[in-house]
């Protein structure tokens, strides 16, 4: 036998046994027999995050992201009215933003200024008349203002146009509850 045939039968059984060996190695265990490895979470801290958040703010004022985290985190902290703040400033660099004028219309209802929430709840209506959340919201409102036809109207556009929305199905839930 020549060298080079006995060198070629020796890299076509060795090629296959280092791929096995390489995949058994690097493998990852099965769920059922792998350890759980974790690593306990810090506990969130609200006034570091809030801190880095307003580093960030300073170097690019009018951030959207980081305006609305640190209005989720006022809310967080039931303080609705700097929430409302922070929600604003947004919007004056985005306005339409939905998801701000939602969350406004939110802290506006959390800080007790009904009129202000179904403002600026309604104007996403303005340019989406069919959003679920905003449809669902404004019926809420009315709901809780004791205007259950209004509250009906809202919630069962909501159903209608978007069911297999969190409004949508939020808002049938409710109109079951009426």
């Amino acid at each position: 036998m020549s060298v080079r045939k006995s060198l070629l039968i020796a890299v076509a059984v060795m090629l296959p046994l280092a791929g096995f060996l390489w995949f058994a190695l690097n493998r990852k265990s099965s769920p059922r027999s792998a350890a759980p490895v974790s690593t306990p979470a810090a506990p969130p801290n609200p006034a570091h995050e809030r801190s880095a958040l307003e580093s960030q703010l300073k170097m690019k004022p009018g951030h959207a992201p980081v305006l609305m985290r640190l209005a989720e985190l006022e809310m967080e902290q039931n303080r609705p009215a700097e929430a409302r703040k922070r929600l604003e400033q947004l919007l004056a660099a985005e306005p339409g933003n939905v998801d701000a004028l939602l969350e406004l219309g939110r802290a506006c209802y959390a800080a007790g200024d009904t009129a202000c929430a179904l403002e600026r709840t309604s104007e996403i209506l303005k340019t989406q008349p069919n959003q679920p959340d905003a449809l669902y919201n404004l019926g809420a409102i009315h709901a809780n203002q004791g205007r259950l036809a209004e509250a009906r109207r809202f919630w069962g556009q909501a159903v209608k146009v978007a069911p297999d929305t969190d409004g949508g199905r939020k808002s049938a839930a409710a109109l079951k509850q009426l």
